[in-house]
């Protein structure tokens, strides 16, 4: 992905997982610090091509983040963990898909480090994570799943949205501690009060902005 010299935060996007699942590594180019959104490698050819990205470019990974916790999103939780020896962080109410997930991937005949368990740290709903010199807030958008959270690059104009909003789409509401109702609202009064030109960093998919979503998006 171009990076931009005059934003201090740069990211990098990796599709993962029989899901096209989209895994980020936003990093200070300054401090080198970073942090890997939803790591959903699922293989071993996966996991290098995520640890090549932060090897070479010698970051240093401060934390994992799940935007919530279906397992496509959790996958490479496990990996990441042990190689760097950082937390996982996510909102508290994940824990039930969290246990989910353990059974989901026998079914689908998909590798889950048990040794992941839950996460190491409970984010809330306002909270900031600095890397380098900027900083992520976490904002709360339930819906989708139980504890589904955003994270809003203010200085960057950017929004990790997770499997909330997507390019004129949002997220399936029909699996346990879902709600269309829930994910409208969160939608409509978190996300959507942010600024037009903020870019839509999503789960799956494209990127698009919220005035585009706000104009075009059928679904809300």
């Amino acid at each position: 992905m171009p990076q931009n010299p005059e934003i201090m935060l740069q990211l990098e996007s990796f599709i993962f997982n029989p899901f096209s699942e989209n895994t980020y590594v936003v990093y200070d180019e300054n401090s080198k610090e970073c942090v890997i959104i939803d790591p959903g490698c699922g293989n071993s050819a996966e996991e290098n091509q995520l640890f090549g990205f932060i090897d070479s470019h010698r970051l240093k990974p401060l934390l994992i983040i799940n935007t919530h916790g279906h397992l496509d999103h959790i996958l490479g939780n496990g990996t990441v963990k042990q190689r760097y020896g950082i937390p996982v962080a996510a909102h508290p109410d994940v824990a039930a898909d969290f246990d989910r997930s353990k059974q989901q991937s026998v079914f689908f005949g998909m590798p889950f480090r048990s040794e992941c368990g839950l996460p190491d740290r409970n984010l809330k709903d306002g909270e900031i994570i600095k890397i380098g010199e900027s900083t992520l807030e976490v904002i709360c958008t339930p819906g989708h799943a139980e504890g589904s959270i955003s994270l809003y690059a203010e200085m960057e104009g950017w929004v990790f949205t997770g499997d909330a909003l997507f390019s004129r789409s949002i997220g399936r509401t029909d699996f346990p501690g879902g709600s269309y109702a829930t994910l409208r609202e969160s939608i409509k009064t978190r996300l959507f009060r942010l600024p037009d030109d903020t870019t839509v960093f999503s789960g799956h998919g494209e990127s698009t902005t919220i005035f585009d979503e706000k104009r075009y998006n059928m679904f809300l």
